[in-house]
Order: C-alpha cells, then structure tokens, then sequence
C-alpha cells in the first residue's frame, strides 16, 4: 500500500497593503492538518506551511509530487486568495505576494499544474478553499468573465480537484478595493466532516472523496447560498480520504435487534449483511458481533435464517460455531466470492422507458436519456431524483462536457443543459440519421451525425468547423490532445480538432461496431466480421488486428492493458492491448448485450437477460451476478465504486460492488 502524504499551504498574512485590507481566511488549516495526521481517522504525514513565501511553498510542492509511487495518495490544499492577473491567468497569493509583480512573487497555478502533471501518483487531490480576485487591466473595467475557470486549469489524469468557489468575489483598480472577500466555511466543514464521521454519507465506515465533497457542498451552499463548491476528477476508483471512527449501527438496525419481538430481530439480517458486505474493517468488525449474536438468538425462526444469511459471509459453520470475542481478522474475512450477494443494489430510480444512451456522471448525478425523450439526473447517494429535462424524440447520446454542463443528442437537435439545474443553454440542430454520437476536448464539442462531424464552441454552439469527406453515416467519435477520430461504415478518420482537416484514413474489412476505446496513442475498433483493429491514432497504421469469435456488436473497453469486447455469440472477451493476444473468453448463453465497462480489475457486461455481471479481468472468471429483471443495452458506467446500468423498462441502478468485488 502506498503512502498518504498531504501538504497544507495557508497564508493569513500579507506583505501587499491591498491585500492585508480583506478578511483574512478562517484559522483552520491547523484543524485541518490535526484531523489528517490523526492515524484513526486519515493517517496522512502532514506538512503544513503558514504565512510562507512564495518560493518556500513552490520547493514544498515539488517536493510533494517528486519521486512519487503510482499507489501513493498525495493532497494538496491551499487557503488564502487567488489572483486573476491581466490575461485571466491564476495565480495564488503567499506571503510576499505582489499584485504588480505576480509573475514572480505568486504561485502560478500553470507551474502546479506542471508538477502534477510530472507525479506518477494516480491519486492526486487538490482542494482550493480560496477567495478569487479579477483582474483591472489598464484603461479599462473590471473584466466580463466573473468565473475563474479554475477547474479547467487542473485536468489530468489520476487527478481530483475540490474548489471552495469559482467566481470572483473582490477586484481592484489600482488600490480601489471593489466587492468583499467574504470569510470561508468550506475547510470548517471539511473538518468537522471527517472529524465526526458525518461525511461518510453510504454508511460503509470510509469516507471517500466523492462522499466529503458531497457533504461539504450541502453544508456550504445550506450555509452561504451564493458560495458554490465545485469538483472535477480524472481517476479510476474510488479514493478514500479518512475512516468513520464514530460509526455505529443505524438506529432502525439498533431497535430491531434490541427488540423482544423475533419478528423484529429476524427483519435485521438483511440490514446486517449489507453493512456487512459494503463495511471496511471497523464495520465489519461491529457487525459480525451482531450477526453472532443472532446465530445463537433463542428464536429457532432467527437463528435458523441466520445462518442461512451469515455463514457464507463469516465462515461459519453454523450457528454457535463463533461467538463475541472468539473472532480473529480471518474470521472477519468474507468467503469466496458469492454470486447471489457479493454486489447490493444501493438504489433504483424508475425513468419510466427504455434507456439505449450511455450513462453521465457529472456533478453528482448520474444522467440518463430515455426512448420518451426525457433527461433525468438523480443523485448519487440517494437515488432522489434531482432535475428533468424534456425533450421531443429518443434520446440517443448524453455526454457530461465539463461539471457544470451536460451535451443531450434527440432528434435533430443537440442540447446544451446546465448539469447543475437542467437548463437549457443552447441548441443546435444537426442532420439526423440512425443515430448522434458525441466527444469533448480542449474547449470543444464534436458531434457526429449523417454525413458530417461538427466540432461547436461549448459556451456558445458556433460552429468551429465541419467534417464531411463523403456521403456516409459517421459511427463514433474520439478526441485528445488536438486530434479528433472518426469512422464511416468502413474507414477510421484522423481529424486535426482545430480545423478539421483530415490527418489520415484507414480502411476497415466490415463495418465498425458503435464506439471505439482509446488508450495511451491507440485505437482500439471493433467491426462486424469479429475482427477487433489496434490502430495508431496518430499515424492511422494497423499495429494488430485479432477475431474475437463472432460480430463485435458492441464498443470495446480498455484499462490497464486489458481490452474487452463482446459479440452477437454470447461471448466476452479479454484481449492484451499490447499484443492483440486473447488472454480468455467467457460465455454464457444470455451473457451479453451491453459493451463492457472495465475498472478495478473487474470487467462488468450486461445481459439480455438482465443480469449485470461482474468477471475478473486477469481470468474472465465470473465473480458475482445480480438481476435487474429485465434486458440490459447501455454499456455499464463505473463512478467512485458503483456501477450504474439501465435496464429495457428504463430502471436505473446503483449497484455498490464493494462488498465482495
């Protein structure tokens, strides 16, 4: 296991006399760094930095990020003011920070950015508790762009970013002091957070990223309704920031189990082998005590169910074979995997008709596209549905563009909506065919349909440039870093993405499958002759090309040098990515129907059937299965240790495979 390291970067006290005018931050970062390095709750060595200039700061970050581990977890946080120099560049304020010299007595975000971008570490979190300054360039007013775009400055990969706010909340002109730098609440609930337990918000005794920023954002915005906290992430997997060392028991399990009605007691042990199967050690811990307890309850009816619930989880070997304090961690651990109870569906949010777009997740919500032309987001942790969009056809394509802003294809028209409300931005009209397929990078969005590919501006919808070699239906889109990829029923097209000039073209023997997967500079296109192409996305060349048993029928997945494919046979297949060598193949008569998602070492596929089904990437061996009663098409989407799929009625399931996965 890799190392936690954690550096706390706050400034109080300022050298500029415009900056020594505002409201200083909140003292706790102190706080903060007491409730990392507490080894109960995050176990994190903490190096804090107060009131430090601006090179002292810059030699501890890169110190931080240097000679780094790819398990290694590195948190950066930084509390004071951030700056908007002239060119709408951010700089963060230190100590002797400068407002006329910013270039070379802040830190520039650019050179953080750098330094993360150089860290090996996939679990990168930086956490921005600032107050923003716009910039008065001369001559002239304060600038229109009021946000700082700050999550922009911060993408890459194996990387999280937490923002207290992303608008400007002060500026200057010259040392007029306009607006206010209001005092944050944001770390005070970062802390009382972790410190209580409160943020672990499923119950599982970890608490994670996506849970903390969950709960700060709730606290924050019930608090401060202008203050927006905002997230953007990069990683695979879930990452765990701290354990809830106040767990206990839900009070409705508590009741029951304290009850003298068996009746009670007997509805207790699906509660107990739920927490027990999404628990961490602590959970587990306080559980199995209880679920003993029950295998010797004086009740036959309890006890008997009980053991018929618990012994597959503790190991047992029927009801007395354990009892308190007898326990070891071995005990504690859960036996081979269990198809019927190693995966727990957390929630199900009823869309009302058949889903057949891939799954969003932005925001917090999981976003889903139904055949009545409706857009739902729902929440997360909880399955509330949280906004409805209306569209007039089928919708065929949702895509989250950025946090605040989701892409929705129905019809002839793609819809730009606010990810946070469900509003609608703007529109643009397209020429439908079978279908709408879409991508972001760099700024842009790119939209597939009939004979062309457009590539639009995602704060306005201009058209940028439009792609359309020859009459043919385009398939599927990719882009990263400045090239675009597309495909016609039997070519794969390179795109230059800033002005739609065609790079290269590769023929394919059959038609390509819906979507490609790209990874590290490769394509990776399925076609329907059961052919699986390795194509160079830079020069177009064919590296390898493998049969996969049948018709590709769906988009292929990839993930730590595994693709996956399924086709119209019932099969799935794991592929080296490298090599194009199958590594195995696993079938079953119903099993696919969806693409494959991969994430975690697992492989997830949806049946028609209506099983999702997880397999083990190394082996392709089945590990668990669970029914969600009816077909399965939209590929699985794997977000912070869940798995959402959709089924043919337009049932949206949370499923938590962290129980036995």
């Amino acid at each position: 296991m890799g190392r936690r390291l954690a550096l706390l970067v706050a400034t109080y006290e300022y050298e500029d006399a415009g900056l020594r005018r505002l409201t200083a931050p909140a003292h706790d970062a102190e706080a903060l760094a007491e409730v990392l390095r507490d080894p109960e709750i995050a176990g994190f060595e903490v190096t804090t930095l107060i009131n430090e200039p601006h090179y002292r700061a810059g030699e501890a970050i890169g110190e931080l990020f240097r000679d780094r581990r790819r398990d290694d977890l590195t948190l950066l946080y930084f509390t004071g003011h951030g700056l908007k120099d002239d060119e709408g560049r951010l700089h963060l304020a230190m100590g002797n920070t400068r407002r006329d010299n910013l270039a070379f007595t802040s830190l520039p975000a650019e050179l953080i950015d750098r330094a993360m971008t150089g860290c090996a570490s996939r679990q990168q979190v930086l956490i921005l508790d600032c107050c923003y300054s716009g910039a008065f360039p001369a001559g002239r007013l304060a600038k229109g762009d009021t946000d700082m775009h700050t999550l922009e400055r911060f993408r890459g990969s194996g990387r999280s970013v937490l923002t207290a706010s992303d608008a400007t909340q002060y500026s200057f002109e010259g040392d007029r002091l306009h607006g206010l730098a209001p005092q944050s609440v944001f770390t005070r609930h970062l802390v009382s957070g972790l410190r209580d337990g409160s943020a672990d918000l499923d119950g599982d005794g970890d608490i994670t990223l996506d849970e903390l920023y969950a709960y700060v954002h709730d606290k924050v915005v019930e608090e401060m309704p202008q203050q927006r906290p905002k997230k953007q992430e990069n990683v695979e997997g879930r990452i765990v920031i701290a354990r809830n060392v106040h767990w206990r028991l839900p009070e409705h399990l508590r009741h029951a189990l304290a009850s003298p009605v068996p009746a009670d007691r007997l509805g207790a042990i699906e509660g107990l082998a739920h927490r027990y199967q999404v628990g961490n050690a602590t959970v587990r811990e306080q559980v199995a005590r209880e679920m003993r307890r029950l295998l010797d309850d004086d009740s036959r009816a309890v006890s008997t169910a009980a053991a018929a619930r618990f012994d597959p989880l503790l190991g047992t070997a029927g009801p007395g074979a354990a009892t308190p304090g007898q326990g070891s961690s071995a005990a504690l651990a859960p036996s081979a995997p269990n198809r019927a109870s190693t995966a727990t569906i957390r929630w199900s949010f009823p869309t009302e008709a058949a889903v057949h777009a891939e799954l969003a997740v932005v925001n917090g919500l999981v976003c889903v596209g139904n055949s009545f032309g409706r857009v739902h987001a729902v929440e997360v942790t909880t399955g509330r549905g949280h906004w409805q969009f209306e569209a007039e056809n089928p919708v065929r394509a949702v895509l989250a563009v950025t946090e605040g802003a989701l892409a929705v294809a129905e019809g002839p028209c793609v819809h730009m909506l606010n990810a946070y409300s469900g509003g609608e931005r703007w529109q643009f009209g397209v020429r439908q065919q079978s279908g709408v397929a879409l991508e972001t990078d760099g700024g842009a969005l790119y939209v597939a349909s009939a004979n062309s590919v457009d590539a639009l501006n995602i704060a306005t919808g201009k058209k940028i440039w439009r792609f359309c070699p020859r009459l043919a239906y385009f398939r599927w889109l990719a882009a990263a870093g400045g090239l675009v990829w597309t495909a016609t029923d039997r070519a794969v097209y390179g795109v230059h993405a800033a002005t739609g000039k065609r790079t290269w073209r590769t023929a394919i023997t059959a038609p390509v499958s819906s979507r490609s997967a790209l990874s590290g500079w490769v394509l990776y296109v399925g076609s329907g002759d059961g052919q699986l192409y390795a194509v160079d996305a830079l020069t177009g060349e064919v590296r390898w090309r493998t049969p996969a048993g049948g018709a590709i029928t769906t988009s292929p997945a990839v993930a730590d040098g595994l693709v996956c494919v399924s086709t119209e046979t019932g099969l799935v297949c794991g592929i080296d990515a490298a090599t194009g060598e199958i590594r195995w193949q696993s079938a079953g008569p119903t099993l696919t129907r969806s693409s494959p998602a991969v994430a975690g070492g697992m492989v997830y596929v949806g049946s028609a059937d209506g099983h999702l089904y997880a397999l083990h990437a190394e082996t392709g061996t089945e590990q668990w299965r669970i029914p969600t009663t009816l077909g399965i098409q939209p590929p699985p989407l794997v977000s912070g240790g869940v798995v959402y799929v959709a089924n043919a009625s337009g049932r949206l399931y949370a499923v938590d495979t962290r129980g036995g996965a």
